[in-house]
């Protein structure tokens, strides 16, 4: 009934092929007007799974407590000195609230001026005390320097000090070596052109220098857009360059963060030049025109599957509404797919036209041969995408779904009318030549006269590599899908190295703020748990004991900070004050041959040269060596001023971040870091998630939510793994009515799992959340070769190497691969990943379907007359 149907179908697109091709010319445009009208995108990761699962809720429910913990972009402002990075931080985030359309917050973080006034407070009071005196100490210098920040101020600072506090004692060159060598250092490299500055701030506390300034903003974003944070990226970098931050601080700013992060990632989806995304399209019509040999019949399967793309996009937007980052590879999966049927078609075609009288009688014929194979191979397929819709991996069940419509509603009957009505106006001559490889004739005889013993080594050899599938690893670290070379990793890694940035931090909801601090208390004495801040971790401990160091400190010294300065000096002065401290310099080290003398007649000959530099090599060294000096004094008459802090004199938005309006309190707990350790680490972050989830049950974020996606995504794709398995042996059982048959089918698809599964132990390659993709999709994709050779063998043909299905199998699947494999050519690790598996998974399927397949089968049964295939 079902060949009858179909070829009736094919004789009808043959007698009115300029009707069906306007029909479906009209399709294509409508579809192609539907698709320009509704093409969205969600650009949004959170809405690819699921969010019903409990672990899900709760990050939700953190997440709309405290909402300016989330989609956040992080701007990183490296600069030669702290001082610097900090002046332009503070710059940019007051030029970006002044554009509220775009950021919903901005924030300093350390660098804010809360914490710009009571840091001192946030140190131990033993450090406050020592600093305190050392200030006081060091009153004369900082007097000095108040009275004239500049070039000529620290030039005289130099003579003076190495007159009589040398002579006397009170200083030495040993002391003063640290501030010769980075000073000499310094004008070196200003005379030398290159972007420097002294740290006044990294002299006094050591290990400052290498903070960068950060500015963390929570972006308003567009789903709707490819890259949802690009337009307030692109408001940050404008900002910048309007500021001139680079010119005036030596400031260069880069982003990271969730936003930039996501962004940059879609941005590698893009990525390629044309050259390189123009070699699998070549390599496609090659292989094409290897398979059917006829530029008339290349252009019209090449017309089928391009029509057929643009319906099923707009049916794909229909079922869906809008695209998600998975689904949207329908596309590469249509087209791999649409091709597998065409080439079928027209291979067999071709090789009926040798023998059939016309065009019309080929096309019948061949309508006939591959009704029931080609059917059962679609149907089978679009099971196996269509087995994702129940699980909770949304992404993918969107993709699912697409896939699986488009292969049912389009590609199977656009194979079986357009292109039908296509040949027969392009009315191709008979071929020189029978399709197949009779060469390999000699491999069919020995394959079929050894066949046990090939089945029993094959068979020992899949079962030997079963055990390998323990050492089978998954990727949980979503980080190494996103490309190491984009600026928000690049960044990232690098902010990792030197400062806790709370990457994988967890956080728990707790109903107040005493019963977070308590569960704080609880998870700090966790071995792996480096500390559980709360809101209550922000009011600093011992704090009158604090202030009154501070107060005496600022007693001394604020009087002499806060005295006006004296008029700027001209170039000649400044001149004169370098020749002076070149002297001076020169003199101490030939007077004093102790440590510090080197530094000091390096300082003296690098001064000396920068006074017969010109008037803009000074005006670099005045900002180099005195900029950085005048934001150092301002830092310090404010931290000499700082104020009581208690709860409630947080800063609003501070407390908003961590006690929610109900009273509901936020615990931020991060991992312990080993020394040197930057990013990862799998087996670290996962016994810090065990540790706090036995205290914490209800914490998420981090490790945690990764491990629960990880858990969820896996288990979506053995539940679709084992209903596509399922479904499609009910399909064989009920088109074949033999289990063995069945059998027959399913088992060369299972052995070639499993190898795919081994070898990817063998070749270290990794599952992770993308590439997994690739093995339920296979078991759609491979049955599709096991049909047509189970079909033929129980129409009465022999599976042979030499037959023209074999050579319509390995193109098919070469054009797939090909299809399939340009994703591996991606800038994105991850869909750079999946190209390659699923590459790996084609060929150990059509390995197993060419090779194994065949002498499994052995010599076909003697079929029915209702099984037996045309002539």
């Amino acid at each position: 009934m079902l060949t009858h149907q179909i070829a009736r179908l094919v004789h009808l697109s043959c007698r009115h092929p300029w009707a069906v091709l306007g029909a479906f010319a009209l399709l294509v445009l409508a579809s192609g007007l539907y698709v320009a009208r509704h093409f969205a995108i969600n650009t949004d990761v959170g809405q690819l799974i699921d969010a019903n699962a409990p672990w899900a809720r709760r990050d939700a429910a953190i997440a709309a407590a405290f909402p300016n913990r989330g989609d956040t972009t992080l701007a990183v402002i490296r600069a030669p000195a702290p001082e610097f990075a900090a002046q332009a931080a503070r710059e940019l985030a007051d030029r970006l609230r002044r554009q509220p359309a775009l950021f919903r917050a901005v924030d300093l973080g350390a660098g804010a001026d809360f914490f710009r006034r009571n840091g001192l407070l946030y140190l131990d009071a033993h450090e406050v005390r020592a600093l305190a005196a050392r200030l006081v100490d060091a009153g004369p210098l900082l007097d000095a320097l108040a009275r004239d920040p500049s070039l000529r101020g620290v030039a005289n600072l130099l003579a003076v000090t190495l007159g009589t506090p040398l002579l006397t004692g009170q200083v030495t060159l040993a002391q003063m070596a640290p501030l010769l060598a980075r000073s000499a250092a310094t004008v070196e490299d200003i005379l030398s052109g290159r972007n420097t500055a002294l740290s006044w701030q990294d002299l006094a506390i050591h290990g400052a220098a290498a903070e960068p300034g950060l500015v963390e903003v929570r972006p308003v974003l567009d789903y709707a857009a490819l890259l949802p944070g690009a337009a307030s990226s692109d408001a940050i970098r404008a900002a910048a360059a309007d500021l001139r931050l680079a010119g005036r601080y030596g400031a260069h700013v880069t982003l990271t963060g969730p936003v930039p992060l996501s962004d940059d990632e879609f941005a590698s989806l893009q990525e390629g030049s044309p050259l390189v995304g123009s070699i699998p399209v070549a390599i496609v019509l090659v292989l094409l025109w290897r398979a059917v040999r006829s530029t008339p019949l290349v252009l019209a399967l090449c017309i089928t599957m391009l029509g057929g793309l643009a319906l099923t996009a707009a049916l794909g937007l229909m079922m869906v509404g809008a695209l998600n980052l998975i689904s949207i590879a329908f596309a590469i999966l249509f087209v791999g797919l649409g091709i597998d049927f065409g080439i079928q078609f027209g291979m067999r075609f071709r090789e009926l036209r040798r023998v059939r009288p016309g065009t019309g009688t080929a096309l019948l014929a061949t309508a006939r041969a591959l009704a029931l194979p080609l059917t059962l191979a679609a149907t089978a397929t679009a099971f196996g995408f269509l087995a994702f819709l129940p699980t909770a991996y949304r992404g993918v069940a969107e993709l699912g779904q697409i896939a699986g419509i488009g292969i049912l509603c389009v590609a199977l009957p656009a194979c079986l009318t357009v292109l039908p009505a296509l040949i027969r106006i392009a009315d191709p001559p008979a071929g020189a030549r029978a399709p197949g490889y009779p060469w390999l004739a000699g491999i069919d005889h020995a394959l079929q006269t050894h066949r046990k013993t090939v089945l029993a080594v094959t068979l020992a050899l899949v079962a030997a590599g079963i055990p390998l599938l323990w050492r089978l690893e998954f990727d949980f670290d979503p980080l190494h899908l996103k490309n190491p070379g984009s600026e928000s990793m690049a960044t990232l890694t690098s902010l990792a190295r030197g400062t806790d940035i709370g990457l994988d931090n967890v956080q728990v909801l707790a109903p107040s703020l005493a019963q977070a601090a308590a569960l704080a208390a609880r998870l700090e004495r966790l071995p792996d748990v480096a500390h559980a801040l709360t809101a209550a971790s922000l009011v600093p401990d011992r704090q009158p004991e604090k202030l009154a160091a501070i107060a005496a400190a600022a007693a001394r010294l604020l009087p002499v900070l806060e005295r006006a300065p004296i008029a700027p000096a001209s170039d000649t002065q400044r001149t004169a004050a370098l020749r002076t401290a070149a002297q001076a310099l020169h003199n101490a080290a030939l007077d004093h041959p102790v440590p510090g003398a080197a530094e000091a007649s390096r300082l003296a000959r690098a001064l000396a040269a920068l006074a017969r530099a010109g008037p803009a090599a000074r005006d670099r060294a005045d900002q180099a060596l005195a900029g950085t000096l005048r934001l150092a004094l301002d830092a310090l008459r404010l931290a000499l001023r700082p104020e009581s802090v208690t709860l409630v004199s947080l800063p609003a938005a501070m407390r908003r971040n961590w006690i929610a309006p109900d009273g509901r309190a936020l615990v931020d707990v991060s991992p312990t870091r080993p020394t040197g350790t930057s990013l990862g680490g799998d087996s670290r972050l996962g016994r810090f998630a065990d540790a706090v989830l036995r205290i914490a049950p209800d914490a998420a974020g981090g490790p945690i939510s990764v491990r629960h996606a990880a858990d969820l995504i896996i288990a979506a794709f053995v539940q679709a793994a084992l209903l596509a398995v399922a479904t499609i042996a009910l399909l064989l059982w009920i088109a074949f009515r033999r289990v063995g048959d069945v059998l027959l089918t399913m088992v060369p698809l299972l052995v070639s799992s499993l190898v795919t599964l081994e070898a990817c132990v063998l070749l270290r390659i990794h599952l992770n959340f993308a590439n997994i993709i690739a093995l339920p999709l296979l078991l759609g994709v491979g049955v599709a070769f096991k049909i047509y050779y189970i079909m033929a063998w129980r129409a009465g043909q022999p599976a042979r190497l030499e037959h023209p299905l074999t050579q319509a199998i390995v193109l098919s699947a070469a054009t797939t691969g090909t299809a399939f494999g340009s994703l591996w050519l991606s800038h994105h690790p991850g869909t750079a990943s999946m190209g390659k598996l699923l590459v790996l998974a084609l060929v150990c399927t059509l390995i197993g379907a060419v090779f194994f397949q065949p002498v499994l089968l052995g010599q076909p049964r003697v079929p029915p007359p209702a099984e037996r295939g045309p002539p």
